[in-house]
């Protein structure tokens, strides 16, 4: 039985970890969004912003525009190498990925688009974060049972119950 908990937790660990990586991810791509939109803004093209990010973005997403400029630097084009954004930070750059490509190929204006992107992404960390809220109460009841409940037994039941059974004590024997 040990072993076989042993085995589940050693299993599920990589999953948890790249679960964690992912949320981590989609919490860090609306600042990400915000620079690139930044940087696009300040005069970069859209190589130049994604490099630009691949050294200052957070943490998080950072490896995922670092793969982007590693493969552009491999003669790879700069619309096909975008395609490293969803693969490494999820569904929520898949737009982000098309937008850059599709402004890339056909010298579309980005700055719009980039904002509405921005956008949708803050709304996703808003939601990200309110479904975190709801877990709050759950995760706050196991230190509120296991450590003030049983605190209050010895201070407010505890000393009621011995002192009615030292009084019913001295007088049924």
């Amino acid at each position: 039985l040990v072993v076989g908990v042993i085995v589940l937790v050693h299993r599920t660990r990589p999953v948890r970890a790249a679960r964690r990586r992912r949320t981590d991810a989609e919490r860090a791509l609306p600042d990400a969004l915000d620079l690139l939109v930044l940087a696009i803004q300040t005069g970069l093209t859209p190589q130049q912003a994604i490099a630009e990010l691949a050294v200052s973005a957070p943490e998080s997403v950072r490896n995922a525009f670092a793969s982007t400029v590693h493969r552009c630097g491999r003669g790879q084009s700069f619309a096909d190498a975008l395609s490293a954004l969803p693969e490494t930070l999820g569904p929520g750059a898949i737009g982000l990925a098309d937008v850059i490509a599709t402004g890339d190929r056909y010298g579309l204006p980005l700055g719009p688009v980039l904002d509405q992107l921005t956008t949708e992404a803050r709304d996703s960390r808003r939601r990200l974060d309110q479904a975190e809220a709801r877990k709050l109460p759950v995760r706050l009841s196991f230190p509120l049972v296991v450590c003030t409940l049983p605190s209050f037994v010895l201070l407010a039941i505890a000393p009621a119950v011995i002192a009615a059974l030292s009084s019913l004590g001295g007088s049924a024997w």
